[in-house]
C-alpha cells in the first residue's frame, strides 16, 4: 500500500533540519513523546525498539506489525516535518548504510586527532567535570515525587528482581549489592546463562522488577520488562527519558539524562540515583534522648 498522500502546505509543516541525522530524528521524537497521541507513541516507541524494521520494511508492514492504519504512519512523519513515511524513512536507511560509531570508533578518531598524548591531568579533569553535570543535572530535573513512589515500591516488594546490560549492569549490580547489604531479597537477572525468562515467569505478584537500560537499549531487557508488566506484575524503570522503550512498561519510571560530552557516558547520575533509593530505604529514625 502506498503512502502517497497530498503534501500539507510547507508553512504548516514542524520545522526539521536540514539533512536531518538519525540521531537528531531520534532526539526529536523523545521531546515530543508526551505531546503525541497513543497511536502516534506506540510508533514512536516501536522506531526506537526496531529501527532496522523501519528502514527496511514497507509501510503495510510495518503499519500491520503495529496494528495501525498505514496513514497513521504518514500523520506521525508530519508530526516530525516530513512530507510522508517514505520521506522520514530515508532517516532509518541512511543510518543502516553509514553505521553506527562504535565506542572504540569515537575514542580512537578524538585521539588520532591530538598531535600528542593526552595530558592525564587534563583527561582527570574531564571526566570528572563530566560526572558533575551528570549530577548536577540530575539534581535540578529528578521528579522527587517518583522517587518517593519508588522508594515505597522497594520496601514493600517482597522480593527484587533487578535487569540491566552493557553499561546498565554496574547499575544494576550496584544495585543488587547495596540491597543485599541491607539484608533484602533479591536477584540479578540471568541473562548470560539463560535465565532472565524463567526467572521473569516466577515474579510473584508482591514482587518487583526494576529495570536499567539507556540507548542503545538492550534487547533482552527490554523483553523482559514487557513481558513482567503484561503478567501485572510491579516495575520500576531507570531510563532516559518518556521515549524509551522501557518507560511505556513500568508503573513508575526515574528518568536520567543520557547524553554527555564524552567518549564513555557517565553512570554517576545513575548511581547517585541509586543510592539515594538505598539510603532512605536503610534509613531510620534516631532514638529520641
Amino acid at each position: 500500500m502506498s503512502d502517497r498522500q497530498p503534501s500539507a502546505p510547507a508553512e504548516n509543516l514542524p520545522a526539521r533540519p536540514e539533512a536531518e541525522t538519525f540521531d537528531g530524528l531520534r532526539q526529536r521524537i523523545r521531546d515530543r513523546f508526551a505531546l503525541l497521541s497513543p497511536h502516534l507513541q506506540r510508533i514512536a516507541r516501536a522506531s526506537f525498539e526496531e529501527p532496522n524494521g523501519f528502514a527496511l520494511n514497507t509501510t503495510a508492514k510495518i503499519a500491520g506489525d503495529l496494528e495501525i492504519q498505514p496513514s497513521t504512519l504518514i500523520r506521525f512523519a508530519k508530526e516530525f516535518g516530513y512530507s510522508g513515511f517514505s520521506d522520514m524513512q530515508k532517516v532509518f536507511r541512511q543510518r543502516l548504510i553509514e553505521g553506527e560509531a562504535t565506542v572504540r570508533e569515537r575514542v580512537y578518531s578524538e585521539a588520532s586527532s591530538r598531535p600528542a598524548p593526552p595530558d592525564v591531568a587534563e583527561l582527570l579533569r574531564n571526566c570528572v567535570t563530566a560526572h558533575v553535570a551528570a549530577l548536577n543535572n540530575l539534581l535540578e530535573t529528578s521528579d522527587t515525587e517518583s522517587i518517593a513512589h519508588a522508594i515505597e515500591m522497594l520496601r514493600n516488594a517482597r522480593h527484587v528482581y533487578i535487569a540491566g546490560l552493557r553499561r546498565s549492569r554496574p547499575i544494576a549490580t550496584y544495585l543488587s549489592y547495596a540491597l543485599t547489604r541491607s539484608e533484602r531479597p533479591c536477584s540479578l537477572l540471568d541473562f548470560a546463562g539463560g535465565m532472565a525468562g524463567p526467572q521473569i515467569a516466577s515474579i510473584g505478584p508482591d514482587d518487583l522488577l526494576v529495570a536499567i537500560a539507556f540507548p542503545p537499549y538492550s534487547r533482552p531487557v527490554v523483553d523482559v520488562v514487557m513481558d513482567a508488566f503484561v503478567s501485572g506484575r510491579k516495575v520500576l524503570t531507570i531510563t532516559d527519558g518518556p521515549g524509551s522503550p522501557l518507560a511505556a512498561n513500568s508503573q513508575v519510571r526515574l528518568y536520567v539524562d543520557a547524553g554527555a560530552a564524552s567518549a564513555f557516558q557517565p553512570i554517576s547520575a545513575a548511581i547517585g540515583l541509586v543510592q539515594t533509593l538505598i539510603t532512605a530505604l536503610t534509613w531510620t529514625a534516631p532514638n529520641p534522648e
